[in-house]
């Protein structure tokens, strides 16, 4: 059986010099800004690689990341991280507390869904960070330690990259080489991994080869299109100009894809400049709304069957984009609680992958919504560059997301 399956991984090298939790209102004070942090990331990433066509990412993996490593940062090098986490320092405690319910709920394992992440600072075994530093990772961002020989760097190479290729279930089998670990002292990762069958699952016999368009309505390839009828979440964003819809994966309601196809002659680029208005809450609202309004209304729903690889250098979305800067200069980095050396930060590499088939995924101010079309059966077909998430929903956690560009016939 194939199913949706997502992964990621991203990883930091820092140079020289299933019990369910119970549910709380969880959507907003630190999740909206992991919220916007995310969606800002994904702008900014889309822009930076659309010369490389689909992308593929887990925003919350860099976020924590970045979370971490500002615990080991002060003056302005914490600032400029702060600012693009929309944290402040004298919040630290407040953060730490609303990220440990936040992961809580990053974690599922049923007969339809598993999400699990893994964080982790590998150091040399010759250069130990800080007490303080360590201990706030691991009880606050359950980030664990381990140690490895550096000096031999081939053997490190080996035990990471099969260590990460375990937890991926062989999704991402190599993520460093032995560069990775020349001249340097500490590498922060964090690792995601997502499988879910969809609630309704696509029919494969349903599924034929259809044209695919740019935001022109020009022919620029084929692609496998799936497809099925439900009763899914379904509206028309105005200030998007944007159609919105909502598959959702299991039969706890925790997870879900939301696919945004822009409206004929509108851009892919000029419709997530204005996502970025607004709130994940509103999507769900209105698609709440709108389930509720038209329950007895079927959509025909039309999806590409793809897979998207991506291999990301995030340094320089963080430093041009995020206005992250210190960080990654030698000469003004301040990381003094995390090491008694000093460092900084040459590369953040993110790595994802995403699986989407018949069965499921793979993977290691007002929002108005217009009904006035919800007469009989509705058709959404994602026939033209889109944008897609996957939102853990009692969190509102973009769990993954990324955009879909150019067609293939996977």
């Amino acid at each position: 059986m194939c199913l949706l399956k997502f992964l990621v991984l991203a990883i930091v090298p820092l140079s020289f010099a299933q019990n369910i939790p119970k549910a709380t209102n969880l959507h907003n004070g630190l999740t909206e800004k992991i919220g916007n942090f995310s969606i800002e990331l994904l702008y900014h990433t889309s822009n930076l690689e659309q010369s490389k066509g689909n992308l593929i990412m887990s925003p919350i993996t860099v976020w924590t990341v970045l979370a971490v490593i500002a615990e080991g940062a002060s003056g302005n090098t914490r600032r400029q991280i702060n600012h693009a986490l929309r944290l402040q320092a004298k919040h630290t405690n407040v953060t730490r507390s609303e990220f440990q319910k936040i992961s809580e709920w990053l974690r599922v394992n049923t007969n339809t869904i598993e999400l699990a992440k893994i964080n982790a600072i590998i150091v040399d075994k010759q250069r130990l960070p800080q007490q303080d530093f360590h201990d706030n990772a691991k009880t606050y961002y359950e980030t664990d330690m381990i140690t490895l020989n550096f000096e031999d760097a081939q053997n490190s190479v080996n035990l990471l990259n099969s260590a990460i290729s375990n937890f991926t279930h062989g999704k991402i089998p190599k993520i460093v080489d032995t560069g990775s670990f020349q001249d340097s002292q500490m590498l922060l990762t964090s690792a995601l991994y997502f499988k879910g069958q969809w609630t309704i699952p696509f029919n494969t016999s349903s599924t034929s080869k259809l044209p695919f368009y740019n935001s022109k309505g020009e022919k620029i390839g084929e692609v496998n299109m799936m497809y099925n009828r439900h009763t899914y979440p379904f509206s028309n964003i105005k200030i998007l100009n944007a159609r919105v819809i909502e598959l959702p994966y299991g039969v706890e309601n925790r997870l879900s894809m939301l696919i945004m196809v822009p409206n004929p002659g509108v851009s892919l680029a000029s419709m997530f400049m204005k996502f970025k208005e607004l709130s994940l809450d509103s999507f769900f609202e209105e698609l709440r709304i709108s389930k509720e309004e038209f329950s007895d209304d079927e959509v025909d729903c039309f999806i590409p069957r793809f897979k998207i690889e991506s291999n990301l250098d995030m340094t320089s979305v963080l430093k041009n984009a995020m206005g992250i800067e210190d960080l990654f200069d030698a000469r003004k980095a301040v990381l003094p609680h995390m090491a008694r050396t000093p460092m900084f930060v040459s590369k953040v590499v993110h790595k994802a992958e995403i699986e989407v088939t018949e069965a499921g995924t793979t993977a290691a101010g007002v929002t108005v919504a217009e009904f006035s079309n919800r007469i009989g059966v509705v058709r959404f077909e994602a026939n033209r560059p889109f944008t897609y998430m996957i939102v853990e929903k009692v969190t509102n956690s973009i769990v993954f997301g990324g955009f879909y560009t150019e067609p293939s016939l996977y």
